[in-house]
């Protein structure tokens, strides 16, 4: 087995599709009980109606400290405190789907609030209960566009740059509480948030538009990943398994990338 984590409490953000559906499954089959979070609470019930047993699902804003207080609470009450924390909610832009021009500072104001903010305040709704335990796995979710001058620039690249360098800065705060804190970059990974990514691109460009948007999402990596091929959220959520199971104690600060060998060309 990839990593047994029965007995363990799990939190994953921005569970409700994707990549963070994809994580809480894969920590539910290797035994943890999950909490389930997004900000649509509906969508974190669909997620939850997929795992066995008795998982939570809660609504989450990582934007409102009272959301976060809320559900720190509530998993807590439920479960006790998390022996593991998925920091996954994010977003790539606030305005790529409307109308008429975007507007960049709207844009960085969101990105780097939800992505950069969400992820300390659940942290440090967190952190407390796993210090009291002196144990915990904390896993960021960072992006290959996080390193490097890549295409992709402007907020969400730096967001993630900047959880990166969060990432390592909390490791060495919380490691003599027994508690470990990594990171995953994903690679192309085809997510609802690449598609509305690429449903914008089509929009704007009429040479794209009668193309098939996965055709298009891949041709975007084709000399960007050695290995040719786009990643999976099953690949992820392995990867976050492993992180989060007990052969993973020894390894904190790090960041362990799932992109096909795409950092190699940076």
């Amino acid at each position: 087995m990839l990593g047994d984590l029965h007995g363990c409490t799990a939190v994953v953000t921005g569970a409700g599709g994707g990549l963070g559906r994809a994580m809480a499954l894969a920590l539910a089959e290797h035994g943890a009980r999950v909490a389930v979070t997004d900000l649509h609470r509906h969508r974190a019930r669909e997620t939850a109606d997929l795992i066995p047993g008795d998982p939570l699902a809660l609504e989450l804003d990582v934007t409102s400290l009272e959301s976060v207080s809320a559900s720190a609470e509530a998993v807590l009450g439920a479960f006790g405190p998390p022996h593991i924390l998925i920091n996954n909610a994010g977003v790539a832009s606030a305005t790529m789907g409307r109308e008429g021009a975007r507007d960049r500072d709207e844009d960085w104001t969101a990105v780097l609030l939800v992505n950069i903010q969400g992820t300390v305040r659940c942290c440090e709704a967190f952190v407390p209960g796993m210090k009291e335990q002196r144990r915990g796995k904390i896993i960021n979710v960072g992006s290959m566009a996080g390193h490097a001058g890549r295409r992709i620039g402007g907020a969400y690249a730096t967001s993630k740059a900047a959880i990166l360098r969060y990432t390592k800065g909390l490791a060495m705060e919380v490691a003599p509480f027994g508690i470990n804190v990594n990171a995953v970059c994903p690679g192309a990974v085809w997510t609802p948030l690449q598609e509305r990514g690429i449903a914008y691109r089509q929009r704007q460009d009429p040479e794209l538009a009668a193309r098939d948007p996965y055709e298009v999402f891949t041709s975007n990596y084709a000399e960007t990943i050695p290995l040719g091929r786009p990643q999976t959220p099953e690949e992820v959520g392995a990867a976050v398994v492993f992180l989060a199971s007990r052969a993973a104690d020894s390894i904190t600060g790090q960041c362990l990338h799932v992109d096909g060998g795409a950092i190699l060309r940076d």
